[in-house]
């Protein structure tokens, strides 16, 4: 293959922890390693994205990007005061001036973050090179959401991770809907691993109710944890075992919502932190909860779904777009403690549904949900946007 059939893509990262999209990214990095499409991560050294991104032997080029704050103060819904808003735009301008000076040497330049989608598309108008936007968070309206919007609109493309995550752009600027997937020879059925679910439960006999990810306030591990306390019957003595940490979330929520927990619920919830064996806990559990207000996708779900263990979500964001009701899981308003405990008691108590649920979401998972598709699907969007090509 000759150099010039080469599409080199630029993946542009303010300094952030490695959690789900950084995940993603890796993986994809290493499923082009041998392909036409090469991606060089384009941060500053000492991230610990780059630092895994290195790592693994990809391509890596020190970038100056300034790190900036986000539209709302840390830990808060409170917004910016007037000179930190100057301040923003500023940091703004930097990271628009260090991704320019850089953007020409490729043919695509990718924003990986929300906080540098805005700088980064002006830097690609600045430089004409093609800008493509991976939308992964919900953004809600207003100044974020209008900034998003300006983003997108100077971009050649915006890759969103849900039809939800991609209804905050509104008519700005194209943008193709592409779902995570996953590793489907990883998460797969099998037999419980008994010693790691005698660890999970403490060693309590008893149903194993899983919840996996940040621990912060709108995961809403803090309504399972009330739903806990709602179950009735044979189910309610459940242990809860909670797989995560506070990431970039504040560390002050974690810390109540453990002491929370561990109060109402005593010996009966597990926090067993962020954890690498997650196929092998996800076979260890009876159900799987995703209680979010409103999850981007939801792919512990996905994962559960391949591994044949039963789901429980909210019916808000991108789950509802693979979590059919009463079909592959049960879906439940979020936020609301009550419903969340019926059904989660459902699961248990009607055996040949939850048998018909997890029968037919583990055959929607197969092939169609795995990585390898969400991989292929992005390398041919940033194929098609380097030539010029519209995407569909």
């Amino acid at each position: 293959m000759s150099p010039e059939d080469y599409v080199r893509v630029l993946v542009v990262s303010p300094s952030t922890p490695v959690w789900g999209a950084q995940i993603v990214l890796l993986d994809l990095a290493d499923a082009l390693r041998d392909s036409d499409v090469e991606l060089t991560l384009g941060s500053v050294a000492s991230s610990p994205f780059a630092v895994e991104w290195k790592r693994r032997g990809h391509a890596f080029l020190e970038v100056d990007i300034p790190s900036r704050g986000g539209l709302r103060r840390s830990g808060t819904e409170a917004r910016p005061r007037p000179f930190e808003f100057l301040q923003l735009g500023g940091d703004v301008a930097r990271q628009t001036i260090a991704v320019r000076q850089v953007a020409r040497d490729f043919d695509v330049v990718f924003s990986s973050a929300l906080r540098s989608h805005l700088s980064v598309a002006f830097a690609g108008r600045l430089a004409r090179v093609p800008i493509v936007l991976d939308l992964v968070d919900m953004v809600r309206p207003g100044v974020g959401q209008r900034v998003l919007r300006t983003a997108a609109r100077l971009a050649t493309l915006t890759i969103a991770n849900s039809r939800a995550t991609a209804a905050a752009l509104g008519s700005a600027g194209p943008v193709t809907v592409i779902h995570p997937g996953i590793d489907l020879d990883r998460f797969v059925p099998g037999p419980t691993n008994d010693d790691l679910r005698a660890e999970l439960a403490r060693g309590r006999p008893g149903p194993l109710v899983g919840v996996a990810g940040r621990l912060d306030v709108r995961k809403g591990v803090q309504v399972l944890v009330e739903a806990m306390t709602l179950l009735r019957g044979d189910v309610a003595s459940a242990q809860l075992v909670v797989v995560g940490e506070a990431g970039t979330g504040p560390q002050e929520f974690a810390d109540r919502l453990r002491a929370d927990a561990e109060r109402v619920l005593g010996d009966r919830v597990n926090f067993v932190g962020r954890r690498a064996d997650m196929p092998e806990i996800m076979r260890a559990l009876d159900v799987l909860v995703v209680a979010s207000r409103s999850e981007p996708f939801g792919l512990t779900a996905l994962e559960a779904h391949a591994s044949r263990t039963p789901v429980v979500g909210t019916d808000a964001g991108g789950l509802p777009e693979f979590v059919e009701h009463e079909v592959t899981g049960l879906l439940v308003p979020p936020f609301e403690p009550e419903p969340l405990a019926r059904a989660i008691e459902r699961i248990f108590v009607e055996s040949d549904l939850t048998k018909a649920m997890v029968d037919e979401a583990e055959r929607r998972a197969n092939p169609a949900r795995g990585v390898a598709t969400q991989r292929e699907g992005i390398a041919r969007a940033l194929r098609a946007v380097a030539m010029g090509d519209p995407v569909g």
